[in-house]
């Protein structure tokens, strides 16, 4: 047993190295551009700024030979991946400069996310014009889940005292005001000169050739004197993917345009070239440059783009498109936005490596979003048949020739440790760089197993594996020790994984993301059982309850320190089933006064952090402190609506939903049923190890507590139940594998009332 302690206290060092040595290959950040730098380009000095919004636009795109004009701007100025999630899961044009224009997730009127609508045709007004239908977009979008003030930017640049140039209908929705208007309007950029640029403020250019919804109109290119197209050249199209000789044509008339516009630009404007949506085909990470004119030409640092909203190198929000604007034109937001501005961090030293890493990164997020409905199905047909397998396994094989009955025991044992790994190797999978191969699905497919692999390997072959909770915590302890070292490191493994988060889907960007919550607090919770279970057998209760939540205590703290965890709804889950752990493997009765006490901490632990982060300046906040201020704006209530609607969609998620109620049948009625030895083998299991009931207990307490505060509602419970019934299972076969023998008899059973 001695050899037994040795080991297991030497795990954890050994993941730390491993995570510490082989972290930094996740397709997030190279060793260059690990440290962000909050530095921005040179003040400005009055010069205006120049917004190009090219829809469809990817870093793929940009090469020397296709696109010189933009390599060289990448080769000079501050590059980055944009996450163009509106308010929907598509991103049409609409959709991305009305939400440019909000600095929120908005949306556009269409009632089908199957077609892209082109943007509205504006009015002339003098120079100017005039959407007609916006009040129509700032009603719809002041009433939806994100309550998106669209005509802030340009609203408050007219506040402000500055004016207003759009060029094409969509730049007209990025640059209008509530009211819909903007101060100069061209239909196309080839009536841009330097002198119109020069008497503006802001300045919004739409070049829409990678779309289908406008055809590029003919005609000289800026600096020429020649004003607007044929407005009569708008129709409306389906949004097909775009031919690759097309988008190549596209691509070179786009790069020459923008050859002219920047040959045009006065000194010290600000120039910002943001691939503000896609209109065809899936999702993907967008590109933008952010560079200031100088007398050589079109300069800045030569660095990543980051922003306080994502916290990644190399990665920004369309949102944050909007407060960068507003303060290069030295403006304050009349209203919170949902963005942060730009800053910047290092990159490559070569345009070649920086661009590729960008590539790189968008590759795992498309492969990750593509993989998903058959990652999922996938995990929930393997989680049904373990439960089904080992169903028959227990009824069929509970007794009979004994050397049989041990071979099958033992690979139900072995299955049920490798479905309980499963949500952690999908994190360590992400320590070799599988985006890279020729066939990154595959790739990631052949990463998770063979990471599932090792995991086992490890749960099955050390001293432990006689122990009934032996394999069991060893499972546990590295799900909890790979998470945590994780968020130590940024979150490397959980972005673009298939249990983590997408840049793409954006519903997060740091921190830990509620699926990846879900096996952390479980696998956690499941280790202090297996711990404990040592601990007690030997006397030592006290011991076990102090190792209990000392660990209980670092993964809360984790879990909600803002820009670690930053997860407001995973400490309010997590404490509760801590508290009902810790409490049952101290022996002491669960009551209600009790049980009120601890949802009274969890609420003021949460209450604790989240004012630690609101004395943060607003810019710097996270997620934590941001709701906190909207709380006491008496904002929260759009926040609160819009998780609570999402979690109840949840339900819709049939395969979630269908995984979790097997779960759960599984665990009570299968494992409670009586066998050959006369009871359930889930009650035999708790007579060999009584800690494990409060190991589980604690679980299902966290996944329901889960369940009912964080969006992704039923998600929670299934991933939980993922990790903690085959860990159960597994413990119930070592009990099953005993016979009749009996089981030993704790010094104090777990989980009795204690008089006080």
């Amino acid at each position: 047993m001695a050899s037994i302690r040795r080991a297991a206290a030497r795990l954890p060092l050994v993941l730390l190295v491993l995570v510490a040595v082989l972290a930094g290959t996740a397709p997030t950040a190279s060793a260059e551009a690990r440290r962000v730098d909050a530095a921005v380009p040179a003040t400005r000095d009055g010069g205006p700024v120049v917004l190009v919004g090219i829809p469809g636009l990817l870093w793929r795109d940009v090469t020397p030979e296709a696109t010189p004009t933009l390599w060289e701007l990448a080769g000079h100025t501050s590059i980055g991946n944009v996450s163009i999630r509106t308010a929907t899961s598509r991103t049409c044009p609409t959709d991305g400069w009305l939400s440019v224009s909000a600095g929120q997730r908005a949306l556009s009127e269409r009632e089908r996310f199957t077609v892209c609508e082109p943007a509205p045709k504006p009015e002339r007004v003098g120079s100017g014009a005039r959407i007609p239908s916006f009040d129509t977009y700032v009603r719809r979008n002041a009433r939806s889940v994100f309550a998106a003030p669209v005509g802030m930017l340009g609203q408050a640049v007219r506040d402000a005292g500055g004016t207003t140039l759009a060029v094409g209908p969509g730049a007209v929705l990025g640059a209008a005001d509530r009211s819909g208007s903007v101060d100069h309007y061209l239909y196309e950029p080839g009536g841009l000169t330097r002198e119109r640029i020069q008497e503006v403020s802001l300045a919004v250019v739409e070049l829409p050739g990678l779309t289908r919804l406008y055809p590029d109109p003919p005609g000289p290119g800026p600096g020429t004197g020649a004003d607007e197209g044929d407005d009569e050249a708008e129709e409306r199209t389906e949004p097909d993917d775009v031919p690759e000789w097309e988008r190549a044509g596209a691509l070179a008339a786009i790069d020459d345009r923008v050859r002219a516009l920047t040959g045009i630009l006065p000194e010290g404007a600000s120039l910002m070239v943001v691939g503000v949506s896609m209109d065809s085909g899936p999702s993907e990470l967008t590109a933008a440059v952010w560079g200031r004119v100088t007398d050589q030409g079109v300069s800045g640092p030569t660095d990543f783009l980051a922003s306080e909203s994502t916290r990644r190198p190399g990665l920004v929000a369309l949102t944050d498109t909007t407060p960068t604007v507003l303060a290069e034109l030295g403006v304050d937001p009349p209203a919170p936005t949902g963005g942060r501005r730009w800053h910047t961090t290092g990159r490559p030293p070569t345009t070649e490596a920086a661009v590729d890493e960008l590539v790189s990164f968008n590759t795992a997020a498309t492969v990750v979003g593509a993989s998903l409905p058959g990652f999922y199905s996938g995990l929930v047909t393997f989680q049904l048949l373990i439960y089904a397998a080992a169903a028959y396994a227990l009824h069929r094989y509970s007794d009979g020739r004994p050397t049989r009955r041990a071979l099958v025991l033992t690979v139900t044992r072995t299955v049920a440790l490798a479905g309980a790994a499963f949500p952690v190797a999908s994190y360590l999978a992400n320590l070799v760089p599988w985006w890279a191969s020729p066939v990154p699905f595959l790739a990631l497919l052949a990463c998770v197993l063979a990471a599932d692999a090792l995991v086992v390997a490890a749960a099955v072959t050390g001293p432990w594996r006689r122990s009934i909770l032996g394999p069991m915590t060893v499972v546990a302890g590295t799900t909890t020790a790979v998470l945590f070292l994780d968020l130590c490191f940024g979150a490397r493994l959980q972005m673009n994984s298939p249990t983590g988060y997408s840049p793409i889907v954006a519903g997060r960007f740091y921190g830990i993301g509620n699926i990846a919550f879900a096996t952390f607090a479980t696998g956690m919770l499941m280790a202090v059982a297996g711990i404990s279970h040592e601990l007690v057998t030997r006397g030592r209760r006290r011991a076990a309850v102090a190792v209990t939540l000392a660990i209980g205590v670092a993964t809360v703290l984790i879990v909600g320190w803002p820009g670690l965890g930053t997860d407001f709804g995973g400490v309010i889950a997590l404490v509760p089933g801590l508290a009902v752990t810790a409490m049952m493997i101290a022996g002491v009765r669960i009551t209600p006064v009790r049980l009120a006490a601890v949802g009274t901490a969890a609420v003021a632990a949460i209450s604790a952090l989240a004012w630690l982060d609101l004395q943060r300046p607003p810019a710097e906040r996270s997620h934590v402190g941001a709701f906190a201020a909207q709380v006491l704006g008496g904002e929260a209530g759009t926040v609160l609506s819009r998780k609570l609607s999402a979690m109840l969609g949840t339900f819709g998620n049939w395969q979630l939903t269908l995984l979790a109620a097997c779960a759960l049948v599984f665990l009570f009625a299968v494992l409670n049923r009586p066998t050959n030895w006369r009871i359930g083998a889930l009650q035999r299991a708790y007579e060999y190890a009584p800690t494990l009931r409060a190991g589980l207990t604690g679980s299902l307490v966290t996944a329901l507590v889960g369940f009912a505060v964080n969006d992704s509602g039923v998600a929670i419970p299934a991933i939980a139940l993922t990790v903690a019934v085959p860990l159960t299972l597994s413990a119930c076969v070592w009990a099953l594998q005993r016979g009749d023998r009996t089981p030993p008899e704790p010094r104090e059973p777990v989980g009795t009332a204690h008089r006080t």
